[in-house]
């Protein structure tokens, strides 16, 4: 009994913080899309501003899994939550006095740290599924994974819904909402995770394992989601800001 409510707690605190997350990092998108929208910055402008966002999330990827090997589950949820409130703070400096190419760097660097934020992020919530289920018991695993992405992808439409809201109100208080959001968070992964939780033995992670592997189904897979998730972000970041400017 104790040794099942050891390994979920794990899993309650990792899926607490990369569920409020979640609702962040749809938020941010629409906050900075529609801010954009609203200061008369072009379909154009807008889709280059996300461009570092999703850069840098191609990278932190890469290099997600051996952070989280070296330091742990917890160091890179903690920091992935910290990233997204420099990249909130860092909007909340964005001014209506600058010029469009300062504007467009600016944001594009804000959005950059939550690109990176929203990785280190997702480390935890896909790998502490298989961190608290044994072996032998790959059905409850699949079961875990899929509803943790099913909440994951559902709070993200929340996160859209409430970004847009909460903006038509003020800017500000979306950024304040959101921020709160990570605020939250923080504590409980501070409070709730071991600090080896996912660590490996050093001389075990290597570079080459990200990139080296001996399962053709993992290297098809890895392909096809690269795929998958330029195709799901393309129509978010370059036809979405182009209706919203088409003739009416």
């Amino acid at each position: 009994m104790w040794n099942t409510q050891s390994r979920l707690i794990p899993f309650a605190v990792i899926s607490i913080c990369y569920l409020l997350f979640t609702v962040t990092d749809g938020a941010i998108r629409m906050i900075v899309l529609l801010h954009a929208y609203n200061k008369g910055f072009s379909a154009l402008h807008v889709a280059l501003m996300f461009t570092l966002y999703e850069l840098a999330g191609v990278v932190t990827n890469l290099g997600a899994g051996l952070a989280g090997a070296y330091w742990g589950i917890k160091c890179t949820l903690v920091t992935g939550l910290l990233l997204q409130l420099v990249s909130y703070g860092m909007l909340f400096g964005w001014r209506d006095e600058w010029k469009d190419a300062t504007a467009i760097a600016y944001v594009t660097m804000a959005q950059m740290f939550g690109g990176v934020a929203k990785d280190l992020t997702k480390l935890g919530g896909k790998t502490v599924t298989k961190l608290v289920t044994p072996d032998e018991k790959s059905t409850q695993l699949f079961r875990l994974v899929s509803m943790l992405t099913g909440w994951k992808n559902s709070l993200k439409g929340v996160g859209y819904f409430l970004g847009s809201v909460i903006i038509a109100v003020s800017y500000e208080l979306a950024l304040a909402s959101m921020m709160g959001l990570i605020i939250i968070a923080l504590p409980v992964a501070l409070l709730g995770l071991d600090r080896d939780l996912g660590a490996t033995a050093k001389k075990n992670a290597k570079w080459s394992d990200i990139f080296i592997t001996h399962n053709p189904n993992l290297n098809w897979l890895s392909l096809a989601r690269c795929f998958l998730f330029a195709s799901r972000d393309f129509w978010f970041e370059v036809p979405l800001p182009f209706f919203l400017r088409s003739p009416s």
